[in-house]
């Protein structure tokens, strides 16, 4: 699936939005965004709306992850918002959901 990835300003934070797969080939090219954003120091928060991702794998999720911390390194809050389902299901998987969106784990069923 074609990735494409458009950057909007919403205030004191800047929204990425990433669409299609966020996979091995596609990875390098959203770090190369969101490091550009946070490299230019000029907001307080950096939005990943990822609702038009379609798949997400370990490689997209490593960046995530690293975006997230370099972000934080330069005072920046770094938030994955609106994950579709397959998305959310990676992350819930991994045990990432409540450490990049900023909501509260879902419950264990059981």
């Amino acid at each position: 699936m074609p990735f494409d990835c458009t950057i909007e300003r919403e205030g004191d934070t800047i929204v990425v939005v990433p669409e299609g797969d966020v996979d091995v080939d596609n990875a390098a090219v959203l770090r190369q965004v969101l490091q550009q954003v946070v490299d230019r120091r000029d907001c307080a928060r950096l939005d990943i709306d990822m609702s038009a991702v379609t798949f997400l794998d370990s490689s997209g999720l490593g960046m995530l992850v690293a975006a997230q911390r370099a972000a934080s390194a330069r005072g920046i809050t770094l938030t994955v918002r609106d994950p579709g389902p397959v998305v959310r299901m990676v992350l819930e998987v991994t045990n990432l959901h409540g450490t990049l969106t900023g909501e509260p784990d879902a419950a264990p069923a059981g």
